[in-house]
């Protein structure tokens, strides 16, 4: 099938650069370029729906990304000793939950358990998961209200 239409001298020049870097002849790259044109056409609601969930995902973290900075500033805070003398943080206690040095579990001594071999200062604690717990409460209601 043939279609006749009068374009501007750039887009000749375009379509047949596109041809050349292709190896197409130029009907080919009319062919090609037009069904990605049509293509593009009909994906476009798709894409701004896109778009505006890409926008409201910044959005939420946008909200979030305070308490998550507040998070991460907290876990490196020392919070105790093990047994093998390394000083514990947060981290240690809350996210990877043995002693970097030894690999001593420290779930007993989070809980307050004095045979497990680490020392936990509970002054510092308290604070310490008060200002996570709130963290990541912060953090669960932009989710909620977000999505």
């Amino acid at each position: 099938m043939t279609i006749y239409a009068r374009i501007p001298g750039e887009l000749k020049d375009a379509t047949d650069a596109y041809a050349a870097g292709h190896g197409m002849t130029l009907a080919n790259a009319v062919a090609d370029l037009l069904a990605r044109g049509m293509e593009a056409s009909a994906g476009e609601e798709s894409v701004k729906a896109l778009e505006a969930r890409a926008q409201e995902l910044q959005r939420e973290l946008d909200q979030v990304k305070p308490a998550l900075d507040a998070v991460n500033e907290r876990l490196p805070q020392v919070l105790g000793t093990c047994k093998c003398g390394r000083a514990l943080t947060g981290d240690d206690l809350l996210i990877k939950g043995v002693c970097p040095a030894c690999k001593l579990g420290l779930t007993t001594a989070l809980a307050g358990s004095s045979d497990s071999g680490a020392t936990v200062n509970r002054a510092d604690l308290t604070p310490f998961l008060a200002g996570i717990g709130i963290a990541l409460a912060v953090i669960l209601v932009a989710s909620r209200a977000g999505g």
